[in-house]
């Protein structure tokens, strides 16, 4: 079959290209699915339509599409590594393996598809050795030989001078990451550092504009090439450049392979383990998500504050005093993580828990824009795992105002496994609701369980499914238990490191100055936010500050 669409259609197809192009992704489905009636190549036109639905986020539209194109193309690369993706945001994770290994083998070399099969592998695979050794597979093939040589950095190396931090993300739009990087921004010590943003999004929003007023020096870099951005970073002299973004959608870390500034770090936008490349010299973290003994699983040096992150709450964010089943004489669960994450093993769980409170119903949220589609998504997979259809409610996707309510129609909510859930759980937190989750064996499966011991609520981390069931049992045998939680949870939450903003933005900082010191040094002496550091400021004031691993760069 040929590539592009009979001459007829052309026009309209190029139209559709060009709308794409422009992120005008709707406009682009419009301007294909017209196509459809015209002729042409019906491959590249049903491939291009699930591609559409891929980039909107319709997962369950783009599988349907993509697997006709197939079906018409057998072995055509697009269609196979879309119906990956599709499967995988679907949480059809085995199908999702099986199409990722394919699209891999038709182009071994591509580093997007290589990216992708360590993602949705890494997930599957629950040693964190065999994460360690995709990723670092990646980095080694893809992101090292980036590296630029003798590009020496034309830096000011004074040990006690005010730093330029510069914050390199995806995501500074309404979404998870802004709710932990907006208090970091209102609270930066400008007589400490000097902030950049360098924002990689096509999409802008009202959290955008937000976000932009409280820093100076904000980059809109999303159509900008690698090696301009190199460029644009180095002549802005970062001194500490910071991922936000890791392996997800957004992320520029073919900038950092290429070595941006003199200092690099790793943060929040990924907790699923190394990113596998040489040039990103630091993770930060905390003990609670990455404890004693993970850094064998990391390329990068794990980088310890007290807690790893801050946390705004939503404006709207209204709480119960007492849990939904005293008044309507009915439990309800509540699973509120990206449905991608609910594997068949955590259906089973859940199917346990039904049959064992035959009174219970379970709500699942669903990542779907419309009903018939949340239901089209997710049903089949309920009816494979058994799970009695009457008594569950599934819920499309909603605004973060009405999501911000399901403390008003949940009792307990059920974190997923081997992805916990991250601002989801300090959400479902803040409203009210417990959180039982599974311990897992790294920061991706145990985001939810550092964030409960943080909290002195360990007592809802299960180390097995049945301790799983036993516990969520356990809270809807307890309604005193309930409205306890409710009625001291946001003041548990408000006096920990979590919203303490200006003392955590003070100790980010320390971490930061504390990095620069190791880059001056030539050595890691530093690891710790909070290990006193002024000895060696002395020993560098008093000796040439060129540092020893400038020749190395």
């Amino acid at each position: 079959m040929s590539s592009t669409p009979s001459k007829n259609s052309n026009a309209l197809f190029q139209a559709g290209l060009k709308a794409e192009a422009a992120h005008n992704y709707i406009e682009a489905l419009y301007k294909y699915t017209a196509c459809l009636e015209l002729g042409g190549d019906q491959a590249a036109i049903w491939l291009k339509i699930g591609n559409m639905f891929l980039r909107l986020g319709k997962y369950h539209q783009a599988a349907s599409n993509l697997e006709f194109a197939l079906g018409l193309e057998p072995g055509n690369l697009q269609a196979i590594y879309g119906l990956a993706i599709a499967y995988f945001y679907l949480g059809r994770l085995e199908e999702a393996c099986d199409f990722i290994d394919r699209a891999t083998q038709l182009q071994p070399d591509n580093s997007t598809i290589a990216l992708d099969r360590a993602h949705i592998r890494s997930i599957k695979d629950s040693d964190p050795q065999n994460k360690l050794a995709l990723y670092r597979d990646w980095g080694q093939r893809f992101a090292d030989p980036l590296a630029v040589k003798n590009r020496p950095f034309d830096h000011d190396f004074r040990p006690d001078r005010k730093l330029r931090i510069g914050y390199v993300s995806g995501d500074m739009r309404d979404h998870a990451v802004a709710f932990f990087m907006e208090p970091i921004f209102a609270n930066h010590d400008p007589e400490r550092v000097e902030v950049f943003v360098f924002s990689t999004s096509h999409e802008k929003d009202a959290t955008t504009s937000r976000l932009k007023k409280l820093v100076a020096n904000w980059f809109d870099v999303a159509r900008m090439a690698d090696d301009a951005l190199f460029n644009l970073i180095r002549k802005k002299r970062i001194d500490v450049l910071v991922d936000l973004s890791g392996h997800t959608r957004g992320h520029r870390l073919p900038v950092f392979a290429r070595r941006a500034a003199p200092v690099q770090m790793t943060w929040l936008g990924y907790m699923g383990g190394t990113l596998g490349m040489q040039a990103m010299d630091y993770r930060l973290t905390d003990f609670n998500t990455d404890p004693v003994g993970n850094e064998q699983f990391f390329v990068e040096t794990l980088f310890r504050m007290r807690g790893m992150a801050c946390y705004q709450p939503p404006a709207s964010a209204p709480l119960e005093a007492l849990p939904p089943m005293l008044n309507t004489g009915r439990p309800t669960l509540i699973s509120l993580n990206s449905s991608r994450k609910i594997t068949d093993r955590m259906l089973s769980v859940w199917k346990r828990i039904l049959e064992l409170r035959t009174d219970a119903q379970l709500f699942i949220h669903v990542q779907e824009d419309s009903a018939e589609d949340a239901v089209a998504t997710m049903e089949p997979r309920l009816v494979k795992a058994g799970l009695p259809l009457d008594r569950i409610i599934l819920s499309p996707r909603v605004s973060l105002d009405e999501f911000m309510n399901s403390g008003c129609i949940a009792d307990v909510a059920l974190d997923t496994s081997p992805v916990s859930g991250g601002t989801t759980t300090l959400h479902t937190l803040w409203m009210g609701l417990p959180v039982v989750t599974l311990h897992g064996h790294d920061a991706f499966s145990s985001t939810t369980a550092a964030t409960l011991k943080g909290l002195g609520l360990a007592q809802w981390i299960a180390d097995s499914e049945d301790e799983y069931v036993s516990q969520v049992l356990a809270l809807l045998d307890n309604p005193d238990l309930l409205i306890h939680h409710r009625k001291n949870i946001r003041s548990v939450m408000q006096a920990s490191t979590l919203m303490n903003y200006r003392e955590q933005c003070a100790e980010l900082e320390g971490a930061y100055q504390r990095m620069w010191l190791n880059y001056l040094l030539g050595e890691t002496r530093f690891t710790r936010s909070r290990t006193p550091c002024e000895d060696v400021i002395e020993e560098l004031l008093n000796f040439n500050t060129t540092p020893k691993s400038r020749a190395a760069i």
